[in-house]
């Protein structure tokens, strides 16, 4: 099974090794916080995404061909991130299965958890994938058995291969450095095996000219690096490349295996600002109680001890303005090459008979804003290299806020011109009787009242904000103001959506098309998409009770937007706890359909008005009162029962039932 390291397990660790810091143990208090967070974001997103996917694909048969990807680390990596999900959506637009593994192999402790990792695999995929993708050597190293029996002869392709590896599987578990003694060729491991590799080059006389071109007067090269094997190569690799092409240079290679974190940040604080810097990665040592391998540790920090600009060999994430940049393949590149050699063996070539290749079409990668906070002159910087994060002009930067402040004017005024001409329509039907057209006259002035108020709010904060953004010209403030401009755009389109969707229910042109669904699949994507929308981790969302199948015969869009409107609802009311999700049959011609949650309730009254259009308990709430009142007209239309049962401060449940129909002629028997 893979092992992997707790945040708790993390904060121990590192906060031991920095207590006698002050300043060290501040900043890297708050970096982790963010890290945590991410990581926890993003393992959640990764693994629901990737069950749902195979889950669904397996259940509807939308591929016979599957791609398994086996990372030798994992995917909290920024390089490898990026780098699988590009091959996984080009992949899937194709209508190819793709599914990840991520083995942690740093993190393995000996032969034992080597057997119980590959046994695992074996129990989860008894039937061999169409190829297997693995990332970095050692996935092969230690997965090769399979290859041997239940997977023998699948297609195999290794990326980031490396001539050179451990002679065995206990040489890689125990970290050592690799020499001529205790490596052998790579070709060793590899020969009889249907599989080519895909070699990521590090084009270091390239990357150290590139910041010759930047710091002139460089005197001096620090290269930051791990213990891993890998990082031990590439060391050798950059040591080669400055002994052969810039002997003039004084380098020092920081490594994990010579200095300790504080000792690194130290020394990085004693440079000077013509040091440059190339950044690898910095992972823990391998500890026998620790498992600090999973992730880089001081990414975040370290730019905050160095005097000049951090430099790279491969590609990161550079949009968060804390690398430079570098000159090397970035991930969309290698992703391309190993795409292309994917199709070669998908129409029906053997990977043996694939030649090795270098992946990727390597450039210049600089963010603007790192060599600007480095007081680097324009003028130095390569015309031929790609900007992340360039400045740009006033209307390019805000070029989307104002169209869709125009955009939204227009749509507004034909939204509300189109509602009233069908008020006016309405009332001429019913002019006849004196009592419904009164009662049609109220609710039209209510309309227009509570329109002007929804209305009026946003919109004025757009116009106001959009008015003094050509006075402001401090960027952090001019960034405020826009995303102010930004969010009220976003309330008027939804304000809009709703106010069309009721006009068309009410004039009898809301479309529906039913056709028979898979209630179970249709209610994992809407707990899969909820899930993205929530911001921390103090609520929960679980799809908690269904039945082992069903299929109704209804419209797919009307049920994913009743249940997603109870979710949403849910979330915004709901500060810690639960929101359960399900459904089951109420009887043999009936389906209840429920969301209940642990917020903060109503009162008996307040329940007796919640479907009521415009109806807001809280104005703090963003929202515009009308999707409760669009669920109980579609739950009409759909021939169903729409209720809510709440208790203040214990929570709410929302729930709707819809007969149990599973053909057209069950339909039309309604109907009639």
């Amino acid at each position: 099974m893979c092992k992997y390291e707790t945040p708790q397990e993390f904060e121990v660790s590192f906060f031991f090794r920095l207590e006698n810091n002050t300043i060290f143990a501040n900043l890297f208090m708050i970096t982790r916080m963010k890290q945590v967070l991410k990581i926890a974001v993003f393992y959640g997103m990764f693994f629901l995404l990737g069950g749902t996917f195979s889950t669904a694909s397996a259940r509807n048969g939308q591929s016979e061909k599957e791609i398994l990807v086996l990372n030798s680390i994992n995917f909290n990596l920024p390089w490898a991130k990026s780098f699988y999900w590009y091959v996984h959506d080009q992949l899937r637009s194709k209508g190819i299965s793709v599914k990840a593994e991520s083995l942690s192999v740093p993190s393995l402790i000996d032969t034992v958890e080597v057997k119980a990792m590959v046994t695992h695999l074996r129990q989860k995929y008894p039937h061999p994938p169409t190829v297997v993708v693995v990332i970095g050597d050692p996935g092969w190293i230690v997965c090769r058995e399979l290859f041997d029996d239940i997977w023998k002869e699948v297609p195999v392709i290794i990326t980031n291969s490396r001539d050179r590896l451990p002679a065995t599987i206990e040489i890689l578990l125990s970290h050592a450095s690799l020499t001529e003694a205790n490596s052998v060729p790579a070709e060793r491991w590899r020969q009889g095996y249907n599989l080519t590799t895909l070699t990521q080059h590090y084009y270091v006389k390239e990357t150290v000219d590139l910041m010759y071109q930047l710091i002139p007067d460089m005197e001096r090269l620090a290269f930051i690096s791990d213990d891993r094997y890998i990082s031990e190569e590439t060391r050798s690799d950059v040591k080669d490349a400055v002994k052969e092409n810039f002997p003039d240079l004084t380098l020092d290679l920081l490594s994990t295996t010579e200095v300790s974190t504080e000792l690194l940040l130290d020394t990085l604080r004693g440079y000077k600002a013509n040091t440059g810097i190339i950044y690898y990665s910095w992972f823990e040592s391998h500890n026998k109680d620790d498992n600090n391998y999973l992730f880089d540790h001081i990414q975040d920090i370290i730019t905050n001890f160095s005097p000049s600009p951090l430099f790279l060999l491969s590609s990161e994430d550079l949009s968060n303005n804390t690398f430079a940049g570098g000159y090397y393949v970035s991930a969309e590149s290698f992703g391309d090459s190993l795409l292309g050699i994917l199709n070669r063996i998908l129409s029906g070539e053997q990977a043996r008979d694939i030649p090795e290749s270098v992946g990727g079409k390597e450039s210049a990668y600089l963010c603007y804003p790192v060599l600007e906070f480095h007081n680097i002159p324009s003028y130095r910087y390569p015309d031929n290299a790609v900007y992340i994060n360039s400045p740009k002009t006033f209307f390019e930067q805000y070029r989307s806020a104002i169209l869709s402040c125009l955009v939204i004017g227009l749509i507004l005024i034909a939204a509300i011109s189109y509602y009233i001409r069908i008020l006016r329509k309405a009332y001429d039907r019913f002019r006849d009787a004196m009592e419904k057209a009164e009662q049609a006259n109220k609710l039209k002035s209510a309309f227009l009242a509570n329109m002007s108020h929804e209305i009026r709010t946003p919109l004025n904060a757009i116009v106001g904000f959009a008015n003094m953004l050509p006075d402001v010209e401090d960027k952090k403030e001019m960034r405020e103001y826009t995303d102010i401009i930004e969010t009220n755009t976003n309330l008027l389109l939804q304000l809009i959506n709703d106010i069309l969707d009721m006009s068309k229910i009410e004039a009898g042109n809301f479309d529906f098309y039913p056709s028979l669904i898979d209630v179970n699949q249709v209610m994992e994507e809407i707990e899969q998409s909820m899930k993205l929308r929530l911001k921390g981790n103090k609520v929960s969302i679980t799809f908690a009770e269904r039945l082992p199948e069903c299929s109704l015969y209804v419209d797919k869009n009307r049920l994913m937007q009743l249940m997603s409107n109870f979710v949403v609802n849910a979330i915004k009311f709901t500060e810690s706890g639960s929101i359960r999700m399900g459904y089951h049959k109420e009887d043999a011609n009936n389906i209840y359909f429920y969301v209940s949650d642990t917020g903060c309730g109503m009162s008996y009254e307040q329940c007796e008005h919640v479907f009521e259009r415009f109806v807001k308990y809280n104005p703090f709430i963003q929202g515009t009162g009308l999707g409760l009142s669009i669920c109980s007209m579609i739950v009409e239309r759909l021939g169903g029962k729409i209720g809510v049962k709440s208790e203040k401060g214990k929570g709410s449940t929302f729930w709707f039932i819809l007969p149990y129909r599973v053909s057209r002629a069950d339909l039309r028997a309604d109907d009639n």
